[in-house]
């Protein structure tokens, strides 16, 4: 029988061939054949990572290989691994790993292999696991803390099962670079940068990001230390551990210290730093800053009529309304008992004045409360400064004492 010459059976003849030629780019990147049809793979195949085809156990040792072959220049090794065919199964293949003297610029930096199909020849047996690499694993899956391991790319080649709890998606979806893809835009560049410096510098990088996860945020810390030698890409292993409980707590600690229990304003500790931050801005063009000192007439009346149960509802409503009345950017704090401070900037002294007045007739309208109607009036105090220098307690003194220079006057 003849053979035809076609261009379409010298095809069929060539995906029946066992040995064939790969080119592996810097990045890992399967970029050039020698024939067009490889493993049952077309040549429009070509051009994704090399994790894709091989054994995820054979990865460790090829990658450590291409390694070695990118950075010494006349390297030669063999190794078996496996590699899926495009039918699923999966073939066992020889692998002669090398880097040869190429003055081609497309070849810079990347790794001929020449592999051979030796699936008919052999029945691959498993070799005893490396001790090493079995402790590896059996560590990370003991750990609860994320852990990834990457090659020289940024490519995550190992994920445990933690990691798959934090990131929340399944293992092949977090290989690759599937799992950058979950982190927040805002900080997606700050763990991108701490990447490529762990393997530009060699040393262990820190980040913490945000994780969308559905509709919930949650926090994470990764470290990123290199592998291999010190001045060579050899990838690194990334820790990551979700901080989003102990993020929660520190937020609830820090608003309980800077805030006011009762009526959830900020109490005296967050008022000095913001009105020490106000003052700190000032300057000719932008106008002073002014501090009203409120003090609550008739407060102490109800409390020994109604009770302290009416008297904390009566603070908590006093509160409300002089939320709605200050600017989203002035401030309202209490400072304990029936008195509060607010502070505005860049005011002009009429509108300061209207503002006083329109907390005045607030705190005036009558409150039902405990089935009775509950009136109290409120004494405040101005002061108004452009000096930078001025401290807090001198700027609440003499708003103090204006209030009580109001009181007197009424």
């Amino acid at each position: 029988m003849q053979i035809g010459s076609s261009d379409e059976t010298q095809r069929a003849l060539r995906r029946y061939s066992s040995e064939f030629l790969l080119y592996v780019s810097a990045e890992s990147v399967v970029t050039a054949g020698s024939q067009d049809v490889m493993l049952g793979y077309t040549v429009e195949s070509l051009g994704t990572h090399i994790a894709e085809y091989l054994h995820p156990d054979d990865l460790p040792e090829i990658f450590a290989l291409i390694e070695r072959a990118r950075h010494n220049v006349g390297y030669h090794d063999r190794i078996r691994v496996r590699a899926r065919h495009a039918d699923g199964s999966w073939r066992v293949l020889e692998a002669a790993i090398f880097n040869a003297e190429i003055d081609d610029e497309l070849l810079a930096g990347g790794t001929v292999v020449r592999v051979r199909d030796i699936s008919d020849e052999a029945v691959w047996t498993e070799t005893p696991p490396d001790q090493d690499n079995e402790k590896f694993h059996s560590l990370a899956e003991a750990l609860p803390l994320g852990i990834l391991s990457a090659d020289s790319s940024s490519w995550v080649v190992f994920c445990n099962e933690a990691a798959i709890h934090i990131f929340n998606l399944p293992a092949d979806q977090l290989l690759g670079h599937g799992w950058e893809r979950l982190i927040h835009p805002e900080d997606r560049p700050d763990v991108l940068s701490a990447m490529e410096a762990v393997l530009a510098r060699g040393l262990p990088q820190q980040v913490m990001f945000r994780i969308q996860t559905g509709l919930f945020i949650r926090w994470a810390t990764a470290r990123f230390v290199p592998l291999g030698a010190a001045g060579q890409r050899g990838g690194w292993i990334g820790t990551v551990d979700d901080v989003t409980d102990r993020r929660r707590a520190e937020s609830e600690l820090t608003h309980q210290a800077t805030h006011d229990p009762l009526t959830g304003l900020p109490n005296r500790v967050l008022l000095e730093d913001r009105l020490q931050q106000a003052c700190a801005r000032l300057s000719p063009e932008r106008g002073a800053v002014s501090v009203l000192f409120i003090d609550l007439d008739g407060f102490k009346a109800v409390n020994d009529t109604y009770g302290h149960t009416v008297g904390d509802q009566v603070l908590v409503e006093i509160a409300n309304r002089l939320r709605q009345i200050v600017r989203s950017v002035d401030t309202v704090a209490r400072l304990g008992g029936d008195e509060f401070v607010a502070f505005c900037e860049s005011l002009p002294e009429h509108e300061v004045r209207e503002v006083v007045e329109r907390i005045q007739a607030a705190i005036a309208v009558p409150l039902m409360l405990a089935g009775s109607t509950v009136r109290i009036s409120a004494s405040i105090g101005v002061e108004s400064t452009r000096d930078p220098s001025v401290t807090f307690d001198e700027l609440l003194s003499r708003a103090d004492h204006a209030m009580y220079r109001e009181k007197r006057a009424r």
